[in-house]
């Protein structure tokens, strides 16, 4: 699939989540940070330890579904993340080529697979998100903004006659797909020293560890989802101003 060359993709993401009860999990969590890096050592070489300082012994359901460490490439990305109950695969728009991309999920999750011993049907779950950044000049209309090029119509009353800019800004919904639960998440927020919107779409499924093989093609057809998404939600002026 080719690539926008304008796009305002900031970053990608993919991650697999799943419970963290009981204490056997902090020696599971060791033994994969062992097993996953010495496996893929070779195309990630690159280790940091997230949570600082080193020496300090957290708890484990402080740290439950968060990022521990971080494994990259000598280009930094894409990379993968682990942590008591998280794995993720993170590239930025730079790095971005999806035929690519998937395959080093596709090839991180196998070795994690692999590494990993699950209890009997513990459930996962598993997620591709977007993280976009449309940049606005706030001394304009941002609900114009949003009716005109993004195609979402917010209304109402409170809005004062002067300053109606709002200084702060979040819209988040969510649906039931066939894929999965699909959601949009819509910020006033900044990247690269300027003002804007940042907008994730997500689409996000749960499935039994028994059904891990699933996953290639789940992920394939995620990916589809969310371009369709991104293109109905952008079509006409702005998705034009990406070619």
């Amino acid at each position: 699939m080719s690539k926008l060359p304008k796009a305002p993709l900031i970053e990608v993401i993919f991650e697999l989540t799943w419970p963290i009860n009981n204490g056997k999990e902090q020696e599971k969590f060791q033994f994969l940070l062992g097993d996953i890096y010495s496996k893929l050592r070779s195309e990630y070489p690159n280790r940091l330890r997230l949570v600082q300082p080193p020496n300090v012994e957290i708890p484990l359901e402080i740290l439950a579904n968060k990022p521990v460490y971080r494994f990259s490439k000598n280009e930094s990305y894409p990379l993968y993340q682990i942590g008591p109950g998280l794995l993720s695969v993170n590239t930025v728009d730079s790095h971005y080529f999806w035929e690519q991309f998937e395959k080093e999920i596709v090839k991180i999750t196998k070795v994690f697979k692999e590494s990993y011993d699950f209890e009997k049907d513990t459930l996962l779950n598993m997620g591709l998100k977007y993280i976009d950044f449309f940049e606005f000049n706030f001394n304009h209309d941002a609900f114009e903004f949003l009716h005109k090029l993004l195609h979402l119509d917010i209304k109402h009353n409170i809005r004062p006659e002067k300053n109606n800019n709002p200084v702060f800004f979040t819209f988040a919904s969510g649906y039931n797909e066939e894929i999965g639960l699909f959601n949009v998440i819509i910020n006033r927020g900044g990247y690269n020293n300027k003002e804007g919107f940042v907008i994730e779409t997500n689409v996000s499924k749960k499935i039994s560890s028994t059904d891990f093989n699933i996953l290639p093609s789940w992920l394939e057809e995620a990916h589809s989802f969310l371009s369709e998404k991104f293109k109905k939600m952008t079509e006409g002026e702005m998705y034009n101003s990406f070619k």
